[in-house]
């Protein structure tokens, strides 16, 4: 199984469901552990139930993180968006194949994310120099550029592991994730072409495949309508 930590303050879920949606469009067994702060998947899936027992979602399963990963079950790819101040388990972090830092250059998100490692490093200081790959969501066209926004972190002891990776921000993408969340579907022929140039990108990259792969794949999943 590969395991990959999405890390952030942002909301990064629409990212992930695609990924995921994406894998199994392909046909992996794919997790998506849920530990954001309050939970914030059981809501796309219409619940409100407080805690999230592995569930089916469009080709793929999703669980609260704080029951832990299902036991028996053999998954190709789980992917975790950790938000929580538990951080997982020191275990976790020493199987995961890949880690990333998604966030937006909200100042807030920025910063909150910046405690958050420091809190990560105290709790397990064997951790420092983690490798992450800078994931920028929702970037619009301003004077602020991710160099700037990476500098914030130059006191952390992370290292990148691969360039900067950015999403702009676009109003279609963001109706495309309201109209998901309250159909409870996930439906991405809508999205802009840089976004899935985005999730091509991150595809190849965490899943191995081929740039031809992965173009193939996302057609698949766009014309799925679920």
């Amino acid at each position: 199984m590969k395991r990959i930590i999405f890390t952030g303050k942002s909301d990064k879920r629409d990212l992930l469901l695609f990924i995921c949606k994406a894998l199994g469009e392909a046909g992996k067994r794919a997790l998506l552990v849920d530990l954001t702060d309050g939970g914030k998947y059981r809501y796309i899936l219409g619940g409100g139930d407080s805690v999230l027992s592995v569930t089916e979602f469009c080709g793929f399963d999703i669980c609260d993180g704080m029951l832990g990963e299902p036991a028996g079950s053999e998954y190709d790819f789980c992917l975790y968006d950790m938000e929580t101040m538990h951080f997982g388990t020191r275990e976790l972090w020493s199987m995961a194949n890949e880690a990333l830092w998604v966030t937006s250059f909200d100042r807030y998100e920025v910063e909150r994310t910046v405690e958050w490692f420091k809190q990560l490093f105290v709790r397990w200081p064997e951790l420092q120099m983690l490798e992450l790959w800078p994931v920028f969501i929702r970037t619009v066209d301003s004077s602020l550029k991710p160099e700037y926004i990476l500098s914030g972190m130059e006191g952390l002891p992370v290292r990148w592991s691969r360039d900067v990776l950015e999403i702009p921000w676009c109003e279609s993408n963001l109706a495309v994730q309201l109209e998901n969340e309250y159909r409870h579907i996930l439906r991405m022929a809508r999205l802009s072409r840089s976004y899935k140039k985005a999730l091509r990108t991150l595809l190849e990259e965490l899943a191995g495949w081929t740039g031809k792969d992965a173009r193939k794949t996302l057609r698949q999943a766009e014309r799925r309508r679920a």
